[in-house]
């Protein structure tokens, strides 16, 4: 459509789409039954004389009638009912039609004004929503009176707007930790930096020191610089999955860590098959074993298992530790949140379990965590099962 002639029409809203749509129907409707109606009357309307050429006699008050009519004069008769039947049925079309358009004319309004009031909690919700913005994301939408489809749109609007509110406080929170952890290093480095200026006559050694206090708060920076671009790339879909083994990216994974001589770590690693990146799920299983033995006790012990179900591929990972209230766990998957009663020094930036949480995610699997009777953590991570390997899963949870 040229948009010279787009500007001369009317905008085509719901409402009048709506009413198009009743005066639509109703025309149809109306048409459907004229036909009918005309059909019937056509039907019952007589289109030839009920005499016949020939004598016939009617019964009066004054006695019989005898009427002798010749062939002409019915031709005649017949004739005259054929024009009536066809007048009456010419009437019959013009009046239905005059009032078939008046109706639709009427039916035409009323549809407009039953489209208006049909969709005025619609308009209501849609101007709700354009009030919202970044600032006011608590308020919600005035529920529907009624329980009806637009009661059910007013609270799919309102569970959006509060995951947008959720997800505009965490994007913040994560900013301003981010923000936090950032600029320690860089407060640590400066503070080097003037010591040594401040000194007139600095050695050598002093130099020494200083350097180094500035080369491990760039190490520190360049660590959480790195789990910061993990964390990015695990909230991203999987492209191109392919099949993994937990059990092989487990195993890669612990053989990648650290020795730890105060914390005992047993490993009962069964086939586990699943699909995905196998960087990001080695990374989640090193995570969840880093995690296992940072937060520990000396002599304590961290147990790390992959098994296949039926349809999923586990990885669970136990340790002993400090006690954790059911409530906290799920705050432990929050970006910069630390486990309770962790000890200050223990090094680290509380992004571990959200990099964790975050492939979960990515690979479309769920994530528990469970505190333990005596102490420590249960985390079990299960990702969907893949096809590949699938027979071999022979080991119950």
């Amino acid at each position: 459509m040229k948009p010279a002639l787009r500007g001369l029409l009317p905008r085509p809203t719901a409402r009048l789409r709506l009413t198009a749509l009743y005066g639509a129907l109703f025309l149809v409707a109306g048409i459907v039954l004229l036909v009918v109606t005309y059909l019937l009357v056509a039907r019952a309307l007589p289109g030839r004389s009920i005499l016949g050429p020939g004598s016939h006699e009617y019964r009066g008050e004054d006695g019989v009638i005898r009427l002798d009519l010749d062939s002409a004069f019915v031709g005649t008769l017949d004739a005259e009912a054929e024009r009536q039947r066809a007048v009456a049925l010419h009437e019959l079309v013009v009046q239905s039609g005059i009032a078939l358009a008046a109706t639709t004319v009427v039916a035409g309004v009323l549809g407009w004004l039953m489209a208006g009031r049909v969709l005025r909690p619609l308009r209501g919700i849609a101007d709700a929503v354009h009030r919202m913005s970044a600032d006011n994301l608590h308020e919600r939408v005035a529920r529907h009176r009624r329980d009806d489809e637009f009661a059910d749109l007013t609270e799919t609007v309102n569970a959006m707007l509060a995951r947008l509110q959720a997800g505009f406080h965490a994007q913040r929170r994560f900013a301003a930790n981010a923000s936090h952890e950032l600029r320690t290093p860089l407060t640590v480095q400066r503070s080097a930096v003037e010591v040594a200026l401040a000194d007139p006559a600095p050695t050598i050694e002093s130099l020494r020191r200083m350097a180094l206090r500035v080369q491990a708060s760039t190490r520190q920076q360049e660590r959480l610089i790195d789990s910061l671009l993990t964390l990015s790339t695990a909230r991203h879909t999987i492209a191109e999955p392919v099949p993994v083994d937990l059990a092989e990216a487990t195993r890669a994974a612990l053989g990648s860590l650290p020795d730890s001589p105060e914390v005992r770590v047993a490993s009962d690693l069964g086939p586990a098959w699943t699909s995905g990146d196998p960087d990001l799920l080695e990374r989640l299983a090193a995570n969840l074993a880093e995690n296992a033995i940072r937060h520990n006790h000396p002599g304590g012990w961290a147990r790390v298992r992959t098994f296949g179900t039926p349809g999923a591929a586990v990885l669970e990972v136990s340790n002993s530790g400090p006690r954790i209230s059911p409530g906290a766990t799920p705050l432990l998957f929050e970006p910069f949140r630390r486990q309770p009663h962790s000890p200050a020094a223990t090094p680290g930036f509380g992004l571990g379990l959200a990099i964790v949480a975050a492939i979960i995610d990515s690979h479309r699997g769920s994530l528990s965590a469970e505190p333990l009777t005596g102490g420590g953590l249960r985390i079990r991570a299960e990702l969907p099962s893949s096809a590949t390997g699938r027979g071999r899963q022979e080991r119950p949870p």
